[in-house]
């Protein structure tokens, strides 16, 4: 029987990474490819009370679950700035075009800022996990 890894080739035996040079992360595992994305609230605290009802932090992720495919929320803090960290399916990420994946976070970042209250603003950056923590 033949070695199917002779017939494929060599790179079937290689972890690809997702960034330059094939340095990690590393997320294409023929499963849905996540992205790490950062929310930033400029004037609302999103760490008081997140289990109570209707809290900040429960209107951004509700307003962001209108704009991507939402796997993962992390614990927010309001260390520099009232932020969390969420992981997406990448190529829900768009401005509101489905035809694009552009990187563009324009359509979330207007969604949770008007489910917020409208005021100040809200900004969304891709992040990578780094190590044991996110960066």
């Amino acid at each position: 029987m033949a070695d199917n890894y002779s017939t494929v080739g060599v790179n079937a035996l290689k972890l690809l990474g997702d960034g330059a040079a094939g340095v990690g992360p590393y997320t294409r595992f023929g499963t849905r490819q996540l992205a790490a994305i950062k929310v930033v609230s400029s004037a609302y605290d999103l760490t008081t009370t997140p289990a109570a009802s209707n809290s900040n932090l429960f209107k951004a992720v509700n307003a962001l679950q209108v704009s991507v495919e939402l796997f993962y929320v992390g614990k927010p803090t309001a260390s520099g700035a009232n932020q969390f960290v969420a992981l997406i399916a990448a190529n829900t990420e768009n401005d509101g075009n489905s035809t694009t994946n552009d990187g563009s976070f324009a359509t979330a970042e207007a969604n949770i800022l008007a489910a917020l209250g409208g005021s100040g603003s809200v900004t969304i950056t891709a992040v990578e996990l780094t190590g044991l923590t996110f960066a």
